[in-house]
């Protein structure tokens, strides 16, 4: 019995499937050994009981399901089971188990390899072993439910042995050579850059496409080896086009889901460029949105760090996993490029090239570039021109190409100022027809509005649904009628409004940090992207895609106050921390031979009336405006870190003397209005 799911241990499954079968033996049977495709990633998202819990799910499932058989759990995220074959059990829930966590409804894969039992000459656990590598040969394709084991399989564990044991002589003889497909620019003959794939000139079996050996190098992760082989040989053409004064335009080369398990992946590519003398942003990284589900937190310190050198990182076949465009939201990618799977269906499908026009968009919106992969017909090269998309690669330009045939091209420096690929396609964004893909669009792009000017004034036409989600507004009637479309604090208006000019009068995307009130009635930060969009009716439009940064700003506020506390300890005898909200007042730090008194939640009033008391008359007024609850709020809710006063003080120690104070913006995560003073004698 396995202790956690309640159900039958692999042991235990063999066993009672033995009994099974030797009951039955006129019957036909079919194994199944089911998948949680990506599981590490719910363990990674919410812990390692909310994994336990969702193994617990799908096995009282699958127990429920299998009411003429036996079933059991494999190792971790894999479970078997074994039922009279006209029970049909081909499916699991249409490959997505739903469920529910933190109020958030998730769906996970389940994919299935089955082995057909017709007789009864291979023991039970060969016939698991069967099931299993029928499951192996979807892997990856999401879209696949269920493969039915077959003789071929067999056949392909073989061919795979073969080509891992050809690899150490191949390598060493040079077998492997790299080819480089041209990527062009959508508008012209022009390139604008290459991938470099690898080809196999194999003494005996001839020329092997990738296709042909990459997945079982995958397997054994010898696609490690060879991956740092087609990297050294994309340096060494990237130092050839300068050697020979040609245009050093850049190259892109693959990185699997096994290089990131190595923790050298840096130092092996700065180490590369570095010997070669080749600038980062020569050599561009492609990955999939797979490589990174398996261990996102890895990777994406890998990736942060190879950007900060200057890599440039590319999304790879985008469109063709369930978790790209999350993705997207995660990494700092560059470019996107559009899988060829949806490229060819653009021809014959107004849903795919709608899908394709999204995408585009969207790309746009998220400030990346996008590359059309597997382009083949002047058809596709026009749409994807008008909608926008800035690079092609494909045979209708250029087929790959060995090295030599590659020099042979033209190699033109090219300098873009503007052109249409630039543009954002706006009703694409606002009107997606599908629920589903609407919804997900627009939880990637996020809150998206469109504004005029309109009689020097900034104007609210519209909104996506993704910006009602986001701040708590109900429906158009509360934001235009109740709110009178009014979202940007007022007193940050006339920023935005001029960014918005320039965004306009230099034709580029503007950024900006805003003020605004959030749906629980607290202040909050945005961070605004600027577009403009052209005129309508003589009026400049302009989208906004927004982020709320309001936890963000408040870290860094944080982070400016310990910057700030070593200078105050050196400084002031006396810091103290105001909480305007609660009322409070405590000591942060003091110099205990001149500072007598402590406070610890003392009320705040008890300083303020303290240091009423001391003021200058003539200067009274006005500094206790500056200590009021209104003020510090301003300052706090500003953009301002730090602001220092000077005033005059009346006490018996010192008589009339002139004192600094240091007052740090200090508002924590829930908005409270809090600062941090001290202060100093001058004079």
């Amino acid at each position: 019995m396995d202790k956690l799911t309640g159900i039958s241990s692999f042991r235990g499954f063999i066993d009672e499937t033995d009994k099974l079968l030797t009951d039955n033996p006129n019957d036909n049977f079919d194994i199944f050994v089911w998948d949680i495709v990506q599981f590490k990633v719910i363990n990674d998202l919410y812990g390692m009981e909310a994994g336990d819990w969702l193994l617990k799910e799908i096995a009282a499932e699958i127990k429920a399901k299998v009411t003429r058989g036996t079933c059991g759990r494999i190792g971790n995220d894999k479970f078997v089971c074994c039922v009279f074959a006209n029970d049909k059990l081909y499916s699991f829930k249409n490959n997505v188990y739903v469920f529910r966590r933190e109020g958030v409804e998730h769906r996970i894969l389940i994919q299935g390899g089955c082995y057909q039992i017709r007789s009864r000459d291979v023991p039970v656990i060969k016939m698991c072993d069967r099931a299993i590598l029928a499951l192996n040969s979807i892997k990856g394709k999401y879209t696949e439910a269920v493969a039915i084991y077959n003789n071929s399989e067999r056949e392909d564990i073989i061919m795979g042995q073969r080509l891992a044991a050809d690899f150490d002589n191949a390598l060493k003889e040079r077998q492997f050579k790299v080819y480089i497909q041209p990527i062009y620019y959508a508008d012209s003959n022009v390139m604008a850059g290459g991938e470099v794939l690898v080809r196999w000139e194999h003494p005996t079996l001839g020329f092997l496409s990738p296709g042909r050996f990459i997945r079982y190098f995958e397997q054994n992760y010898l696609i490690t080896r060879l991956d740092k082989f087609v990297w050294e040989e994309a340096c060494r053409i990237l130092k050839r086009m300068k050697e020979e004064g040609k245009t050093v335009i850049p190259l892109s080369i693959n990185i699997s889901r096994a290089d990131f398990l190595f923790d050298n992946l840096y130092d092996v590519l700065v180490g590369l460029v570095t010997k070669y003398d080749v600038a980062p942003d020569k050599l561009r990284i492609e990955i999939t949105e797979s490589a990174y589900i398996d261990n996102p937190v890895k990777i994406k310190d890998t990736i942060d760090r190879l950007c900060e050198y200057g890599f440039s990182i590319h999304i790879d076949d985008f469109g063709t996993g369930y978790s790209s465009l999350n993705t997207l939201k995660e990494l700092p990618f560059g470019i996107l490029k559009i899988d060829k799977t949806l490229i060819d269906e653009i021809d014959g499908s107004e849903k795919a090239a709608n899908v394709v026009s999204t995408i585009i968009n969207m790309a746009k919106l998220l400030g990346m570039d996008v590359i059309a992969e597997g382009v083949e017909n002047v058809k596709q090269l026009n749409f994807l021109k008008h909608m926008g998309c800035k690079y092609i690669q494909g045979f209708y330009f250029s087929k790959p190409v060995c090295e030599e045939e590659f020099f042979k091209k033209d190699f033109e420096d090219r300098v873009l100022i503007h052109d249409d690929t630039d543009k954002i396609n706006v009703e694409s964004i606002f009107t997606i027809r599908n629920p589903e893909s609407r919804d997900v669009i627009d939880m990637i792009i996020g809150a998206i509005l469109q504004y005029e000017i309109n009689d020097g004034q900034l104007v609210l036409k519209r909104v996506n649904q993704e910006f009602y989600y986001q701040y708590g507004i109900k429906d158009p009637y509360e934001l235009f009628t109740v709110r009178k479309g009014k979202i940007i604090d007022e007193e940050d208006i006339s920023r935005v409004y001029k960014r918005c000019i320039s965004a306009m009068t230099r034709n580029e995307t503007n950024y900006i940090e805003a003020g605004y009130t959030r749906k629980d009635g607290s202040k909050g930060s945005l961070y605004i992207k600027i577009f403009y969009i052209g005129k309508e009716n003589g009026k400049p439009q302009f989208l906004f895609n927004t982020m709320d940064i309001t936890k963000e700003k408040r870290k860094r506020l944080k982070q400016r106050l310990l910057d700030y506390m070593d200078s105050l300890s050196k400084l002031c005898s006396e810091i103290l921390r105001l909480n305007y909200t609660d009322n409070t007042l405590t000591t942060v730090h003091c110099d205990e031979n001149r500072v007598k008194v402590k406070y610890d939640n003392a009320p705040l009033d008890r300083l303020l009336n303290r240091f009423s008391s001391i003021l200058d008359k003539d200067e009274h007024d006005e500094i206790m405006k500056v200590f009021s609850y209104e003020e510090m709020e301003k300052f706090c809710l500003s953009n301002e870190s730090i602001k220092v006063i000077s005033i005059h003080l009346h006490s018996n120690n010192y008589g009339r003397h002139l004192c600094e104070v240091i007052i740090v913006n200090n508002r924590d995560e829930h908005g409270k209005i809090i600062v941090t003073t001290g202060s100093r004698v001058i004079l």
